[in-house]
């Protein structure tokens, strides 16, 4: 058996970093004996990968036990939230079969119909979905409405009932052995899995209990997110413009609007976060060449830091890591959630109808077919930061944009890599 204990306390080497101050402390719920499986997968995290491993567990009939924060998804705002992510068509389409497309908020999501890619010294690549016959590269969408629409979807699958309360503490040890894993609760509770997924995040308590280190270092830079009004339609084209280390989004939402992402120093997030709006407004406009003429600010700009990091197994006895627990990504190809949901399809598709999902030949494929896509987006987002970050790298990656554009099979190619 491999037991492992509690982990280092904050101040120690090794600890994890503290939650972000904006979340409250989850109360401790004990998990009722009749919601207590023996043969039930644990899934430990409650963001929106947490919950999607579950639902999709629920939808597939297999029995789950869903560690999670006790903690409600506020209602959406009248305007758009800051903070949203770029869904792929292939995962958009997965989520439909889940039934979480029935509770999204339609009217609240951009459809990216194009984009254009300016490097410095007026490189551009253009890519369209019409390139491959398809509807739309992707769609934005915001995270409240996806985490709201895949909490109803729960529910609607028996969640409630299947599922119990939810259950806020913490793991504090992991024993794994030939014929499943011990998992203890800080609260008392001792449960018996076949399979642990740990879904807990970038810090994952789960990854560093089961001893799995991460390779990766911090890019010093911060993306500053905010919602912005344009005088002209966006006609569903996504910007985005490298110049000289910086990396600025436009993202199209609905109605005219955008939501931006500006990865920028550390240093000179501060100095946009400090701006007024006049001075905000004539700051992303200018960056962003007046793409779409005046600019209005709908929402104030606030920030999360850019980091580069991968776990060096996606496996350990009896535990898969999916999502931010396995892997941290630029967010300049808007792959960061992406990731995480094909993470999840393959782990289920390694261990559809299998008597023992913990098995290790089965957690083996699963880490087999995941490594190759985890480790060919983060070079090709790390890689395109790091290009651009150099001025003559810049320049000659601009003149590379403007020469690929007039290629069309590669372009094709690029459009394709969006839709997964």
């Amino acid at each position: 058996m491999r037991s492992v204990g509690l982990l280092p306390c904050r101040g120690q080497p090794g600890a994890q970093a503290p939650p972000p101050q904006n979340q409250r402390t989850p109360r401790v719920n004990n998990i009722p004996p009749e919601h207590r499986d023996d043969t039930a997968t644990v899934v430990a995290g409650g963001g929106l990968v947490g919950a999607t491993t579950a639902l999709a567990l629920l939808q597939r009939g297999s029995p789950v036990q869903w560690l999670r924060p006790a903690l409600s998804t506020p209602a959406l705002p009248d305007g758009y939230a800051a903070r949203v992510y770029a869904l792929s068509p292939d995962n958009l389409a997965w989520l439909e079969t889940l039934g979480v497309g029935t509770h999204l908020q339609h009217g609240r999501i951009g459809s990216v119909q194009a984009m254009e890619i300016r490097g410095p010294q007026g490189g551009l690549l253009e890519l369209s979905a019409r390139q491959t016959g398809v509807p739309q590269m992707a769609v934005i969408v915001e995270s409240d409405n996806l985490q709201l629409a895949v909490d109803a979807a729960i529910a609607a699958a028996g969640g409630d009932d299947r599922l119990g309360a939810a259950v806020s503490a913490q793991i504090t040890a992991i024993d794994a052995g030939d014929s499943g894993m011990a998992v203890s609760l800080d609260d008392g509770v001792r449960l018996n899995t076949p399979l642990l997924v740990a879904a807990d995040g970038a810090n994952s308590p789960l990854r560093a209990l089961a001893g799995i280190d991460t390779v990766g270092d911090s890019y010093h830079h911060r993306a500053v997110v905010a919602n912005f009004e344009c005088e002209r339609p966006h006609r569903g084209i996504a910007c985005q413009w490298f110049n000289h280390g910086e990396v600025l989004a436009w993202l199209p939402l609905p109605d005219r609007h955008i939501s931006m992402v500006w990865s920028v120093p550390d240093s000179r997030a501060e100095t946009l976060l400090g701006l007024d709006d006049a001075a905000l407004v004539a700051m992303v406009g200018a960056a962003g060449d007046h793409r779409w003429g005046d600019l209005r600010l709908v929402s104030r700009p606030h920030s999360f830091a850019l980091r580069r990091q991968r776990a060096q197994r996606l496996v350990g006895p009896r535990l898969a890591l999916v999502g931010d627990a396995a892997h941290v990504v630029h967010p300049l190809a808007g792959q960061g959630l992406n990731l995480g949901l094909r993470d999840v399809r393959e782990l289920l598709a390694a261990t559809r109808s299998a008597r023992d999902p913990g098995e290790a030949r089965l957690l083996n494929r699963y880490q087999a077919l995941r490594q190759h896509d985890v480790r060919a987006i983060e070079c090709l987002t790390d890689g395109l930061f790091r290009l651009f970050k150099s001025p003559l790298a810049g320049y000659l990656g601009g003149q590379g944009l403007s020469l690929l554009n007039h290629v069309s099979p590669i372009k094709s190619q690029l459009v394709k890599l969006a839709l997964r």
